[in-house]
C-alpha cells in the first residue's frame, strides 16, 4: 500500500507491505526490511535493514514524535485521500500540537517572528523527557499558545505558523 510521510518539510512516498514478522518498505527502486517491536513500557526496537535501534514514540493522530539516537523527529503521516484533497487548494497543518501532556520549559519565539526550517520554537518537558519543538518549515509565527512554565494537555496547540500563500 502506498503511504506518504513528511519529515522536515520533505514529503516521502513509500510502499509498505507485510514480509514475515515485519514489513518490506519500498522507497524508489530500493526495498528495505523493517520491523517495530515493543521493548518496554515506552520504548520500541526499530530494525531497518538488519540494524536495530531503541526508539521512543509518541503519537497524536497523524503526527508521530520519534526519539532515536539522541535526536527528535516529527513525522507526519498523510492519509492518501487527504493528501490528494490538499493538493486541490489546501496546505499542510500550520499548528504544532503537544505530542503528550507536559510543561513548556522555554519559549524561543514570539508572534510575528520569522523562523527558519528546523529552528527551535520551544522546549517542552513530559515524563522527565525534554523535547525541542522545531519549525517544520520556514515561515512567520502567527501565535504562541503557551508561555514558559505553563502546562498543557496532549494535542494542545503550542505554536502556529502563518499559512503559506
Amino acid at each position: 500500500m502506498r503511504h506518504s510521510f513528511t519529515i522536515v518539510e520533505a514529503e516521502h512516498a513509500v510502499w509498505l507491505s507485510r514480509q514475515g514478522d515485519g514489513y518490506a518498505l519500498q522507497v524508489g527502486d530500493r526495498t528495505v526490511p523493517v520491523a517495530l517491536a515493543a521493548a518496554g513500557a515506552d520504548t520500541f526496537r526499530l530494525t531497518v535493514d538488519g540494524e536495530a535501534s531503541e526508539v521512543m514514540l509518541a503519537g497524536d493522530g497523524d503526527l508521530i514524535w520519534i526519539h532515536i539516537d539522541g535526536a527528535n523527529w516529527a513525522v507526519r503521516y498523510t492519509d492518501p485521500v487527504r493528501r490528494h484533497a490538499g493538493h486541490a487548494g489546501g496546505g499542510a497543518d500550520d499548528v504544532a500540537q503537544a505530542p503528550m501532556p507536559g510543561v513548556a520549559i522555554a519559549v524561543h519565539v514570539a508572534a510575528g517572528e520569522d523562523v527558519a526550517l528546523g529552528a527551535t520554537l520551544m522546549v517542552i518537558e513530559s515524563m522527565k523527557l525534554e523535547t525541542a519543538i522545531k519549525a517544520w518549515r520556514a515561515g512567520t509565527v502567527a501565535a504562541v499558545h503557551v508561555a514558559a512554565g505553563q502546562t498543557f494537555e496532549r494535542g494542545a496547540p503550542l505554536v502556529t505558523l502563518a499559512p503559506e500563500i
